[in-house]
């Protein structure tokens, strides 16, 4: 069966699943066909019970009640400097925030982000974490689709020379950073009595590199003590060479979407006509069929005459000078970020740079970058992308692994991630033998109750998304999801959507596409 490559008809049109008209999905159902969560936020988080304090830990302590211009209390979280191992010579930097789920007991999901260079923290303020100080927003507010909700986070600066974590950096390739990062965590482990507990690794962006790599290492082990992996989680992942996730899907996405762009019609038929010549629709056409075509078609060369991802940048800068590939709806004025990333490069003030912060925090004075301007890899990452390396291999041992990606991201495209799969053999296939097509559901929660009746959602952030949101598909223990509404960073756009993907990680449903409420 071939599939239209053009985004939208490739996951939606002629779907047997018959997922709503976008039209029909911006009409809100009748509250008594609605299935809300409970009203309640949940779970809590405890201000005086110490589940993890110990003589090992206490240096790491965090006062949850004094975080800078954070009114409210965090709760139980640990952050500083730990060695890679305990006579180690190099430190990297943690934040870990315990859990009070009693689901979460027995396991802990480590969060990464990517750049490479660039700092978990960003994950921490603006995605994922306890707490949010989102662009465009006056301070910090607890976030109710916090990860912490339904297990222990681990987010992590890595490698060394990542935000916290002192340089100068050591590696060059993956397998570095892997040997790296397991060192660290084993020393981890032992520091807070976490021996047994199921592993799982989710993270972003580079961070396709990063995760696959980290959790191939961790599982040749062979040590369930130190490193239990059950699952790995990347989202708009770079797993393959930029003419398969940049280059090729550049030009399809860009006529799929030029009713937010707004490109003239003189550009649009020079970059098409350059886009055939190129070959990259071409690829496209014969690379994402389902079941995947024999032999797999090669992915054009990127020369100098087929840079069209760079001139369509150009060309949407020229319209929109606010244009924010991470997010490619975004218009101008530029929302104040705290973080400075990534809609104002490297300022204003950097949250993380305050020398306040950097107490709360357990570190000594840095010059803190949200990605950090030292180059890791000294001469380039010299591994090869990891849907080439580790990745299939993965799968088989975990049979749990989520390849998610957001519509809205114009730096690494959804078709990219659905050529790489098609391109993959795990579990004695290769590729997806159906087209991933069926529904994600996100339920929906009591703050569009709320919102539906004219009031406003109390606190503010509970007002995200529900309903079909997005695609789910499995098939031998890998999972896609894409994410209608959501740019490069699917927790931080489509906060209900990434929950309810963890879920599905965690084995806490058993479905992505069925209806329901959230588990906590």
């Amino acid at each position: 069966m071939r599939v239209s490559t053009a985004i939208a008809s490739l996951l939606l049109v002629g779907s047997a699943v018959g997922l709503q008209s976008p039209h029909h999905r911006a009409v809100p159902p009748p509250l008594s066909h609605r299935k809300l969560a409970a009203r309640e936020v949940p779970v809590e988080r405890r201000a005086t019970d110490f589940d993890y304090l110990t003589n090992k830990t206490a240096e790491f302590l965090v006062n949850g009640t004094g975080i800078p211009e954070v009114d409210f209390d965090i709760g139980e979280s640990y952050a500083g400097l730990l060695p890679n191992t305990p006579a180690g010579n190099s430190s990297l930097f943690f934040w870990f925030f315990p859990s009070q789920n009693p689901d979460a007991s027995d396991e802990i999901t480590i969060w990464l982000n990517g750049g490479p260079g660039c700092s978990s923290l960003d994950g921490v303020l603006q995605e994922n974490g306890p707490f949010l100080w989102q662009a465009g927003t006056y301070k910090p507010v607890p976030n109710p689709y916090s990860w912490t909700n339904l297990t222990n986070m681990l987010y992590v600066d890595q490698p060394a020379g990542t935000g916290f974590s002192p340089g100068p950096s050591t590696v060059n390739n993956e397998e570095d950073v892997a040997a790296q990062f397991n060192s660290w965590f084993k020393h981890f482990v032992d520091t807070f009595g976490l021996h047994g507990r199921k592993v799982y690794i989710t993270g972003e962006s580079y961070a396709g590199m990063y995760v696959p790599y980290i959790a191939s290492a961790m599982l040749d082990e062979k040590d369930t003590t130190y490193f239990n992996v059950r699952g790995v989680q990347i989202n708009d992942p770079s797993i393959n060479s930029d003419s398969v996730m940049m280059y090729s899907p550049a030009v399809r996405a860009l006529n799929h979407f030029n009713n937010v762009l707004a490109l003239n019609d003189t550009f649009l038929a020079y970059i098409n006509a350059k886009a055939d010549k190129c070959g990259y629709n071409a690829f496209l056409d014969a690379a994402i069929t389902y079941p995947p075509p024999s032999p797999f078609p090669t992915a054009p060369e990127i020369t100098e005459d087929c840079e069209v991802w760079d001139e369509v940048v150009m060309a949407a800068y020229d319209v929109n000078p606010c244009f924010n590939y991470y997010h490619l709806t975004d218009f101008c004025p530029y929302l104040w970020d705290v973080m400075g990333f990534p809609s104002l490069g490297y300022g204003p003030d950097n949250y993380f740079n305050r020398s306040d912060v950097q107490k709360a925090l357990n570190v000594p004075p840095t010059d803190y970058s949200v990605c950090s301007e030292a180059v890791i890899f000294a001469n380039g990452d010299s591994s090869e992308p990891s849907s080439w390396g580790p990745l299939p291999g993965v799968i088989e041992r975990t049979n749990n692994t989520i390849i998610a990606h957001g519509w809205l991201d114009y730096l690494l495209f959804m078709n990219g991630s659905l050529i790489t799969i098609q391109n993959m053999t795990w579990n004695g296939k290769q590729g997806f033998q159906r087209p991933p097509v069926e529904p994600l559901f996100v339920p929906y929660h009591y703050g569009l109750a709320e919102l539906y009746w004219g009031d406003e959602p109390d606190p503010y952030n509970l007002d995200a998304g529900a309903g079909y949101l997005g695609t789910a598909h499995t098939e031998r223990g890998l999972t896609f999801s894409s994410v209608f509404l959501s740019g490069h960073e699917i927790p931080q756009y489509v906060p209900g959507a990434a929950y309810r993907q963890l879920e599905f990680l965690l084995g806490r449903i058993s479905s992505l596409s069925a209806w329901g409420n959230y588990t906590s």
